[in-house]
């Protein structure tokens, strides 16, 4: 079945409906009023809303609200009273994400096949999926339910995509890796490359055959250009509800948790092992072999050099506990200072430079 796209027409609806759909109540404004979308205070037109997620930063935004567009703003209960109609949520944040989901004007492309996409005949398509121009779906790949396969797309052989995914342009899922339910790949995002593995001999060096997978669970999201390595001899995993940011490498039999956050340009060495629930920050890098126990938090440019214990909050290289780092930090930030007054004692005191020698 070939495919037609089509742009979605702006979402209209009422204020009183917007209310509804986001699971709060209208205080003030005229419940029959249309609303055509939202943004932030500053910049609504007439008709949308706005949001204010941070009920503390009221003061800070209530000029703002006064000389809004805006017909109504959506804020939690402790915002308190605010300067224009109020749709109270009982989570603000969440309320603003629902409402950017209901008026986000992405192109929504129509179930089918694109006319330059190509799909081995052994290969299965759910004919409610959609599949991208110059896609390829290689044989005994399966597509599921209302998943989109954006523009160059590549599934290699007997790859799994389940359903509800959104795979962007140019992302490559190699052979035999499988993708949950509800995914996102944002734009070239490879998963299942080769491991980075050779054995010296005097000839030089061999490639080691990487003969393992990928398996990505259900509700996990890789940001642009993320790499994953398939195992050597089994899987590299990725648990249910991670979320990993731009630019990120997890090499070969990497095991990831459970609802994990991973920040950009982390590099997981391989066979790192991350329990439930863990962050990691911005640049932060692990040796290969270990293991970071559920609900740690390493900080930025944090080096994992050796197991860390469940519910850490450490940072550094060497790794520490962060409050150590932060004096250590401190510390460091005083020793020109330091270096000046010792010098000044030591003109003062010459005895202390003939301790020093001896």
């Amino acid at each position: 079945m070939k495919q037609a796209h089509a742009r979605a027409k702006p979402h209209m609806m009422t204020l009183g409906a917007l209310a509804e759909h986001l699971g709060g109540r209208l205080e003030g404004g005229n419940p029959d009023l249309s609303i055509s979308g939202i943004a932030p205070i500053t910049e609504a037109l007439e008709g949308m809303v706005t949001f204010l997620t941070d009920a503390k930063k009221v003061a800070e935004h209530r000029e703002e609200l006064s000389a809004s567009k805006a017909v109504a703003v959506i804020a939690a209960e402790a915002a308190g009273p605010l300067p224009l109609p109020v749709i109270r949520v009982p989570h603000a944040y969440a309320g603003l994400v629902k409402a950017l989901q209901l008026f986000d004007p992405s192109r929504q492309p129509l179930p089918g096949l694109h006319p330059t996409s190509f799909v081995h005949e052994d290969a299965q398509v759910h004919p409610t999926a959609s599949v991208g121009p110059l896609a390829v779906i290689e044989a005994g790949a399966v597509v599921g339910a209302k998943t989109r396969i954006d523009a160059q797309v590549n599934l290699g052989p007997n790859v799994r995509v389940g359903e509800r995914c959104h795979l962007h342009a140019r992302v490559v899922v190699r052979e035999r890796c499988i993708i949950g339910d509800r995914c996102i790949l944002q734009a070239g995002c490879v998963v299942g490359s080769d491991g980075f593995g050779y054995a010296r001999t005097p000839e030089g060096q061999i490639k080691i055959p990487h003969i393992g997978i990928v398996q990505v669970d259900d509700d996990v999201e890789l940001g642009a250009n993320v790499t994953i390595d398939r195992g050597t001899m089994g899987v590299t995993h990725i648990g249910a509800g991670t979320k990993i940011d731009n630019l990120v490498h997890v090499a070969h039999n990497c095991v990831i948790g459970r609802q994990c956050t991973i920040v950009a340009q982390v590099g997981l060495s391989g066979s790192t092992i991350l329990e439930d629930q863990v962050t990691l920050a911005g640049q932060v890098g692990t040796v290969g072999h270990v293991r970071v126990g559920a609900g740690t938090t390493v900080a930025a440019r944090g080096v994992v050099t050796q197991d860390v214990e469940p519910q850490s909050f450490v940072s550094g290289f060497p790794l520490k506990p962060h409050q150590e780092e932060r004096r250590i930090m401190v510390a460091l930030r005083r020793l020109p200072e330091l270096v000046r007054l010792m010098n000044k004692l030591k003109k003062q005191h010459p005895e202390l430079s003939e301790e020093e020698k001896s």
